[in-house]
């Protein structure tokens, strides 16, 4: 979709989020970020959501707000005019730091974790334990 505005945040923050993702490292293991799940570039706006981006917009970005509207009205899925281009640049970023990014990969990684069910139903007879402890 094309439009007279810039992604200003994408623009600013995307490319230095995704190569601290690729750099940091837990603090409790050597262990690196396994993958990033990304189902595109753009926002998501709920209504709720909406008016408080609008609200900023207004107050950051003076006009911009008129823009927004005109261009995607009130659609929930807002997609970057440079999408193509961003999502090739994160698979390429992912795909040199040695991070994956295909999201049927790291859906069926996450499968591979055992699950810790620590749930428990209080009972009101338990009532009496809680108190010992």
């Amino acid at each position: 979709m094309e439009h007279a505005f810039e992604d200003i945040e994408v623009k600013e923050n995307a490319v230095e989020l995704l190569e601290y993702a690729l750099t940091h490292k837990r603090k409790k293991s050597d262990r690196k970020v396994y993958g990033g799940i990304c189902f595109g570039m753009g926002l998501t706006l709920r209504e709720g959501n909406r008016e408080y981006f609008y609200e900023q917009l207004d107050r950051l970005f003076p006009h911009l707000k008129e823009k927004y509207i005109q261009t995607y009205k009130s659609q929930y899925m807002v997609e970057s005019p440079d999408s193509n281009r961003l999502m090739k640049l994160f698979y390429y970023k992912c795909t040199k730091g040695g991070m994956v990014h295909d999201n049927g990969q790291i859906f069926q990684y996450l499968q591979t974790f055992e699950e810790k069910d620590f749930t428990k139903q209080l009972s009101l007879w338990d009532y009496d334990k809680m108190k010992e402890v």
